[in-house]
């Protein structure tokens, strides 16, 4: 038990996750996957001290002015995993979303981002990975930002 108040100590946004058109498609989502960065990416790592996961932004991107991404699923799982192989023992789904495809880097339209809340407190090392269930159209990705705070 803890003996004084918990306060998150390091706010943190990250973006390393991106879905690239070279990623591999998964199609399954019992958060088995072959490896964390081909099938599955990593989107966060808990400090040494847990993290507050407040919420996770799936942005769509495009390098190619008036590109439009493909329609998808989105996932995001929790997992004790850090790279490798994941399993459906150390790797669980805590949403799907749909994608539409939306046509990016437009002149006059913006894209939409699509929101995942999540409110939640995640052990020491425990990771938020998430995947899409098709490849990225040439010249886009989805970026995924998590927000959260180490504690």
């Amino acid at each position: 038990m803890a003996t004084a108040a918990l306060f998150g100590a390091t706010p943190k946004s990250t973006n390393t996750a991106i879905w690239l058109a070279g990623s591999t498609a998964l199609t399954k989502n019992d958060g088995s996957a072959t490896a964390i960065g081909t099938d599955i990416m990593l989107a966060y790592t808990a400090g040494s001290s847990g993290a507050y996961i407040d919420r996770v932004r799936l942005h769509p991107v495009g390098t190619t002015a008036a590109t439009a991404t493909t329609a998808t699923v989105a996932r995001i799982y929790i997992s004790s995993a850090t790279s490798g192989a994941t399993t459906n023992t150390n790797t669980h789904l805590w949403q799907e979303v749909a994608c539409p495809a939306q046509t990016t880097d437009q002149t006059t339209v913006a894209t939409s981002p699509i929101d995942i809340p999540m409110g939640i407190r995640i052990q020491a090392g425990y990771t938020i990975l998430f995947s899409m269930h098709h490849v990225a159209a040439a010249n886009t990705m989805w970026e995924c930002i998590v927000i959260a705070t180490d504690y």
